[in-house]
């Protein structure tokens, strides 16, 4: 069976203070899940500046020995130009340096095109076989579909970690505000002109992923797992980083949000969905960055409803340090 190709456009950061580690684990499940391809890694504001995350992106790749996929920095900004006063105050701190992992050099770590010019090239050079991993802010492939509406077409489809529709009580709702999720929050006007494309889009929400039993990686699964191999070790590491940091309690484990995406992008089966319409919320005072549900509206997302997370993790784990 050939192996589905992917983009991953993400906001790694690995060992900076106050991020989150799904994003490194994401980029190694793909690397290691044999159904899988990854043609490139572009970078986009979120849990560090892009640049930054470019060279998180490309220490992954040099542990695992894959230096040849391309990594391009991208948008460091939402479509409107002005970063979020939150992140500003991040950048301005730990969030916008090195941190306890040290990094290639920054000029070693960018294939020298822009994130949205290596969407557009890859999308163009295999028509019909990119499936973008969207797992940050969607201002990258925003761009590159204004740049190239070309492309529309030819991307075969956009699995994406995003959102919060509000279908369970207690954890239906935003992370950032109350009723948003902080990668369509952060551009909501790029989600709009993703989610309004025509493109195929599989979205996984908050909905599930705080629902989901057992979606969690606990300290237990890292006892279990030999470090005999730099890309485990280097897994081992950046979990501990996030375990180990004193603005989260992470007591019960780390949830798995964005390598569900990539897990189903591998082999949607492992999900339920359920075809929905969805618009994003643009400029709502107290609403900005709403996934809201529409009414007597064509559906334009499948929407995963139900997984199985204590064997997603088991599988997420035993593809990464296999």
């Amino acid at each position: 069976m050939a192996r589905r190709k992917i983009i991953i456009d993400t906001d790694p950061a690995i060992g900076i203070p106050g991020t989150d580690a799904d994003d490194p684990i994401a980029i190694m499940l793909a690397l290691q899940d044999p159904r899988l391809e990854l043609m490139g890694i572009t970078t986009v504001f979120g849990n560090c500046p892009p640049l930054l995350g470019a060279r998180c992106a490309t220490r992954i790749l040099q542990v695992a020995g894959r230096t040849a996929i391309p990594v391009a920095a991208g948008m460091g900004t939402p479509m409107g130009g002005t970063l979020p006063e939150l992140l500003q105050r991040a950048y301005a701190g730990p969030r916008g340096r090195e941190g306890s992992i040290a990094l290639p050099a920054a000029e070693s770590s960018h294939c020298g095109r822009h994130a949205s010019e290596l969407i557009i090239d890859l999308v163009r050079q295999y028509p019909g076989e990119i499936t973008l991993v969207c797992i940050g802010a969607h201002s990258n492939l925003a761009l590159a579909l204004l740049k190239a509406p070309d492309i529309q077409p030819l991307i075969k489809e956009v699995v994406m970690m995003a959102g919060a529709l509000g279908m369970d009580a207690t954890w239906g709702r935003g992370n950032i505000t109350p009723v948003a999720e902080c990668n369509i929050w952060f551009d909501p006007q790029a989600a709009d002109i993703v989610f309004r494309s025509g493109i195929p889009l599989t979205m996984v929400s908050l909905d599930v992923t705080n629902t989901a039993t057992g979606l969690v990686l606990t300290r237990e699964h890292l006892q279990d797992i030999a470090q005999n191999k730099p890309l485990t070790a280097l897994f081992k590491q950046v979990c501990a980083t996030y375990f180990e940091a004193p603005m989260f309690d992470w007591s019960e484990g780390c949830v798995l949000y964005d390598p569900l995406a990539v897990a189903l992008a591998a082999d949607a089966s492992v999900g339920h969905f359920e075809e929905m319409a969805i618009g994003i919320e643009t400029a709502g005072r107290l609403t900005l960055g709403q996934t809201v549900p529409l009414r007597d509206t064509p559906p334009n997302v499948r929407v995963c409803t139900h997984i199985d997370g204590q064997k997603i993790v088991r599988d997420i784990v035993a593809q990464v340090v296999g």
